[in-house]
C-alpha cells in the first residue's frame, strides 16, 4: 500500500472533487496485484475486514505461513458477508436488483449473485478493476447476474429503480449528501442502504485511518444527517467492532510472515509491506482504544 508520508503529503493539496475520484481510483489501480496477493486467488476477493465471532481466535502463530493466515482472513471475509446477510435480511432485500457501490474486485458483488441470486451492477471507479470484475464474472457462469461499470458514487446509473445499495467499507470515498441524493433518485421507494463502514468516534482514530486508506472518514452522525436530507431513515444500526478488531492481528501477521519467508521480495516491496505492517499495527491498537467503531447501518428510502 501507499506511503504513509506520501498519502498525507497529497491529503494536504485541496482538490477538485473530480480530482479527488481520479486520485482514489488510481491508487486502487496501482495496488491491485498486492490486492490479489493477498486477499486471491479470485474469484471471491474482498478487501475488507472480517467478522472473527466470540469463539474463534484468529491466526497468527509466530510459525504460520502466508498462505495459512491468507486462508483464514479470506474466510472471515466471507464471515463478515454473512453476518451482514443476516443482519439485513438478505433473503428478501439483497435478492433483487442492487447496486454494489465501490465494488472492489467485486468480491460482495458476486457473493450477492451466488448466494442470494440478486442481479448486481457492481460500481468501481478504478478502470482497471471493471474487466477483472467480469472476468471472475464469467467464470462464476455470472455474466447475466453480475456487470461491472466505471463510475463514481455520485453518478451512479439513473436506470432504476433499484432495490438497494450495498456499500461494504467503501463508503468513506463519498461525497455522502451528493451520494445520499442520488440514491434517492435511482432506489425504489422502500429501498434499503446496506453500509458497512469504519466510522470515527475522536479525531485521532480518523487521522490513523484517513492517512492510510486515504479516505474520508466520518461519524454515524454524518451518515444520518446526510441521508436524512435525502429522504431516508435510519433503521439498523450494529456496533461489530470487538468483533472485528482480530483481523488487524491476522493481517500483520501476513505482513509479517512474507517479511519474513519471501527472499525474492524487491526492496520496494519490503519497504511497502514494513509501512503496510506498521500502519495495521496502529489501525488495530486505535480500533481497540475505541477512536474507530465497525458498524452495519441500514436506511430505507421513504
Amino acid at each position: 500500500m501507499s506511503n504513509l508520508d506520501e498519502l498525507s503529503s497529497s491529503r494536504q493539496t485541496v482538490l477538485e472533487p473530480e480530482d479527488e475520484v481520479r486520485i482514489v481510483g488510481q491508487y486502487y489501480d496501482d495496488k491491485t496485484a498486492r490486492l490479489v496477493r493477498k486477499y486471491g486467488p479470485g474469484p471471491r476477493i474482498h478487501y475488507h475486514v472480517g467478522h472473527y465471532p466470540s469463539s474463534e481466535t484468529p491466526l497468527h502463530e509466530d510459525d504460520a505461513t502466508p498462505d495459512a493466515i491468507r486462508q483464514s482472513i479470506r474466510s472471515h471475509q466471507e464471515g463478515l458477508l454473512r453476518y451482514a446477510a443476516k443482519l439485513w435480511g438478505a433473503e428478501h432485500r439483497l435478492s433483487g436488483r442492487i447496486l454494489d457501490v465501490g465494488c472492489g474486485l467485486g468480491g460482495g458483488s458476486l457473493f450477492w449473485a451466488q448466494e442470494y441470486g440478486a442481479d448486481v451492477t457492481a460500481v468501481t471507479n478504478a478502470p482497471e478493476h471493471a474487466p477483472i470484475v467480469d472476468g471472475f464474472a464469467r467464470e462464476c457462469g455470472l455474466e447475466e447476474k453480475v456487470r461491472a461499470r466505471v463510475s463514481d458514487a455520485m453518478h451512479l446509473p439513473l436506470d432504476g429503480p433499484y432495490d438497494a445499495a450495498v456499500a461494504i467499507e467503501s463508503s468513506g470515498y463519498f461525497n455522502r449528501p451528493q451520494w445520499f441524493e442520488r440514491l434517492s433518485r435511482v432506489l425504489r421507494p422502500g429501498g434499503s442502504v446496506c453500509i458497512e463502514e469504519v466510522f470515527t468516534t475522536r479525531p485521532h482514530g480518523a487521522d490513523v485511518w484517513a492517512e492510510y486508506f486515504y479516505t474520508k472518514p466520518a461519524t454515524v452522525l454524518d451518515y444520518v444527517e446526510a441521508a436524512q436530507a435525502a429522504g431516508f431513515e435510519l433503521v439498523d444500526d450494529v456496533d461489530a467492532t470487538s468483533e472485528t478488531a482480530p483481523f488487524w492481528d491476522e493481517s500483520a501477521a501476513w505482513t509479517k510472515a512474507v517479511l519474513d519467508t519471501d527472499s525474492s521480495l524487491s526492496a520496494v516491496a519490503r519497504r511497502q509491506l514494513r509501512i503496510s505492517l506498521m500502519a495495521n499495527q496502529a489501525v488495530g491498537a486505535e480500533w481497540r482504544a475505541g477512536g474507530l467503531r465497525l458498524g452495519f447501518l441500514r436506511f430505507e428510502l421513504k
